[in-house]
C-alpha cells in the first residue's frame, strides 16, 4: 500500500516537474533566440544561430531545473490537494511528512539525472558554442578547450594556458597565465617568441608580467626579460572575456583541476570552490525547495488556483536565490568556509519547513 502510494504521488510530482521544465527551458530558449537575432549580430545566418541556441539548450535547462521543480511540484502534488486525494491520505493515517518524502524520492530521481547532464553534455556544448560564436570575430579568432585557449591577431597567435576568473563572486577579474605569443613575418616564418608568467587589462592596456622575450632572426637569438611590459595586440577584453568558461559552467572535475592547480601556485581559487560547491550541493538546493512549497499544497490547497501556486513558487524560488547569493557574499566578507555560505541556506530552509511539517503529522 505504501509503495502504491508512494509511487502514485511520485508520479503526480514528476509529471509536474517534466512539464514546468520543458515549459522553462523553452522560454529560455526563445529568449535566448531572440537576444541572437538582435541587430548588430552581424556575421550569423539564421541556421547558425538556430544551431548555437541548440548548443545553449543543456546548459539553460541546467539552470531552470531548480525552479522547475519547485514549480512542478507544486502544480503536480497540488493538484492532487484539489482533488481531495491528500485529505484521503491522511485520514488514512499518512503523514504529510510522508507525503513530502514521496515527493523528494521522485524529484531526487530525476535531480540525478540533470546532474549528470551538467557534468558530462552540458560543459562540451558550451564550449562549442561559445567557440562557434567566437567565429564572428572578423579578422581574429579565438578557441577555448581543456588544454588552454589560442587567440589569433594578424600574424600573431597567442597560447593562454590558464585563464582564471577570480577575486570576487561577481567574476569580474580576468586574469591569463602562462602565456606563449609567436609572431610570424608574411612569409610565415617565425621571427619571436614571448612567454609571459600572466597577462592583464588595465587602463585601457593589454600588460605582461615576468616576460622573456626571444627576437628570432637569420643573425640568431636575442634574448630579453622584463618584469613587466605592454602587450601590442588588437585583442578587447570583450572578445576575450567571452572566450573564457565561467566556473558556474564548468564542470566539477574541470573545477575540481583548476582549484588544485590555483592552490599549487598560491592563486585565490575561491570563486572555483565556491562554484565547485554549489554544483556538488545541487540535489540538496533542488530538494529543499522542493520541500519549501510542501506546506502550500496541504491545508487550503482545494482553494488556491493554479495561477496562485505559479506565483508562490516564483517569489520562493526568487527569495531562495536572493537569500543564497547573500549568504555567499557573507561567508566571503567574513572569511568563511565556502561550503558555509553554499550549505547554509538550504540547510536552514529545511529544518524550518520539517519542524513545520512535523506541527501537524
Amino acid at each position: 500500500m505504501i509503495k502504491q502510494l508512494d509511487q502514485y504521488i511520485g508520479r503526480a510530482a514528476l509529471l509536474g516537474t517534466l512539464g514546468v521544465w520543458l515549459a522553462l527551458t523553452m522560454l529560455m530558449t526563445l529568449f535566448n533566440l531572440l537576444d541572437e537575432l538582435e541587430p548588430g549580430e552581424g556575421g550569423f545566418h539564421i541556421g547558425e544561430v538556430l544551431w548555437y541556441v541548440m548548443l545553449s539548450i543543456p546548459r539553460a535547462s541546467y539552470m531552470v531545473f531548480p525552479v522547475s521543480a519547485l514549480l512542478g511540484s507544486l502544480i503536480g502534488v497540488g493538484g492532487l490537494a484539489a482533488a481531495n486525494e491528500l485529505v484521503a491520505f491522511r485520514t488514512s493515517g499518512v503523514s504529510r511528512l510522508r507525503i513530502s518524502g514521496s515527493v523528494l524520492g521522485a524529484v531526487l530521481l530525476l535531480t540525478l539525472g540533470v546532474m549528470a547532464m551538467g557534468e558530462w553534455v552540458a560543459p562540451p556544448a558550451d564550449a562549442q558554442a561559445r567557440n562557434y560564436k567566437l567565429q564572428q570575430a572578423v579578422g581574429r579568432g579565438a578557441a577555448s578547450g581543456d588544454v588552454g585557449m589560442w587567440l589569433r591577431d594578424g600574424n600573431e597567435f597567442a597560447f593562454i594556458q590558464k585563464p582564471i576568473v577570480g577575486g570576487t563572486p561577481g567574476e569580474n577579474d580576468l586574469r591569463f597565465h602562462n602565456v606563449v605569443i609567436y609572431g610570424f613575418n608574411d612569409d610565415g616564418d617565425l621571427r619571436s617568441m614571448s612567454r609571459a608568467m600572466s597577462a592583464r587589462h588595465r587602463d585601457g592596456r593589454w600588460l605582461l608580467e615576468d616576460v622573456t622575450d626571444l627576437d628570432i632572426s637569420p643573425a640568431g637569438v636575442e634574448r630579453q626579460t622584463w618584469d613587466q611590459r605592454i602587450w601590442h595586440t588588437g585583442f578587447l577584453p570583450e572578445l576575450l572575456e567571452s572566450a573564457v568558461v565561467r566556473p558556474r559552467y564548468m564542470s566539477a572535475r574541470d573545477l575540481s583541476d583548476q582549484i588544485t592547480y590555483l592552490g599549487r601556485n598560491g592563486l585565490d581559487d575561491r570563486v572555483y570552490r565556491s562554484a565547485l560547491w554549489s554544483k556538488l550541493l545541487f540535489p540538496v538546493t533542488v530538494l529543499a525547495l522542493v520541500l519549501a512549497g510542501m506546506p502550500f499544497v496541504f491545508g487550503h490547497g482545494r482553494q488556491q488556483s493554479m495561477g496562485l501556486r505559479i506565483f508562490i513558487g516564483m517569489a520562493m524560488g526568487s527569495l531562495f536565490m536572493i537569500v543564497s547569493r547573500a549568504a555567499q557574499n557573507f561567508a566571503d566578507a567574513y572569511g568563511l568556509p565556502v561550503m558555509v555560505g553554499a550549505l547554509a541556506p538550504s540547510l536552514l530552509l529545511t529544518v524550518a519547513v520539517v519542524l513545520a511539517l512535523r506541527r501537524s503529522v
